[in-house]
């Protein structure tokens, strides 16, 4: 099974968000302590967080579309998205 050019770069994304929280990581474990990079860090992980949910989103609903899911279960399942979304 092959993954389509949109699964391929939210795997890119994800494998980015990876490396960010590597560099958090890396910044609490530093002997020398730099709070200033370590509070930007998380918020650029943070964003890209929400990047990723985002264009998650639209691939999950691309996907609905092109499989003629009900519309039924395509609203219940945006919503639950919403709502897992908002909840956070």
């Amino acid at each position: 099974m092959s993954l389509s050019e949109n699964q391929t770069k939210l795997i890119h994304r994800i494998n980015r968000i990876q490396g960010q929280l590597e560099a958090i990581k890396n910044t609490i474990n530093a002997e020398e302590k730099d709070c200033e990079k370590a509070i930007l860090l998380l918020k650029a992980a943070h964003q890209a967080m929400k990047k990723f949910g985002e264009a998650y989103i639209h691939e999950y609903m691309d996907t609905c579309f092109k499989e003629k899911k009900s519309t039924a279960t395509i609203e219940s399942d945006v919503k639950k998205a919403i709502t897992a979304a908002f909840s956070l």
